[in-house]
């Protein structure tokens, strides 16, 4: 019993441990801001999202472009806007906290494949996003030509084919009558 009672105490405590324990948790405020790529920042509304660290967290996007990104730590995040039809920079973003307690943002510009780098600039918050290029998934078709046509594999297999059945015959009848014979029998 009084085992048994000391096994609650404890799992008790330990779960009061936990929930005391726990990090505080931040929002990502910013927006999706319309410019010479990105006319109007409604139509991406339904089709993208602001992503961290690869999915880890996820924020969506609104009509008017903002988004919030929910439960994020103290550290350092990447941030991707991903979308279908536009290309974004990436954001790498630092959520810490200052001497009095409070939390500030530095988010800055961020190649991916390189060192994170303190050098670069930090963007205001919060942040304001804008597309850097529009995807382009089709490519005009060609029009007929005839070089392109020739210059087929299978184009090229049914002309030599077509040379030998021709040339065959031609080359057969220059050849001597007991070349020929001895062609023949094999």
């Amino acid at each position: 019993m009084l085992a048994r009672l000391l096994l609650i105490v404890q799992s008790v405590l330990v779960l009061a441990a936990l929930v005391c324990a726990s990090d505080k948790t931040y929002r990502l405020r910013g927006a999706i801001v319309a410019n010479n790529v990105l006319g109007d920042v409604s139509e991406l509304a339904t089709r993208a999202s602001a992503v961290v660290n690869g999915g880890e967290h996820r924020g969506y996007i609104q009509k008017d472009g903002s988004f919030v990104v929910e439960n994020l730590t103290l550290g350092d995040w990447l941030l991707e806007i991903q979308s279908a039809d536009y290309a974004f920079p990436k954001l790498h973003v630092r959520i810490a906290t200052n001497d009095e307690g409070r939390a500030s943002v530095a988010a800055r510009y961020v190649q991916i494949g390189s060192e994170w780098s303190e050098d670069a600039p930090v963007l205001a918050y919060p942040l304001k996003i804008e597309a850097s290029a529009k995807y382009d998934f089709f490519t005009p078709r060609q029009g007929f030509s005839i070089i392109t046509m020739f210059s087929n594999p299978y184009m090229l297999m049914v002309g030599a084919s077509l040379a030998a059945i021709f040339i065959m015959p031609k080359l057969q009848a220059n050849l001597d009558p007991e070349a020929l014979k001895e062609l023949q029998e094999k």
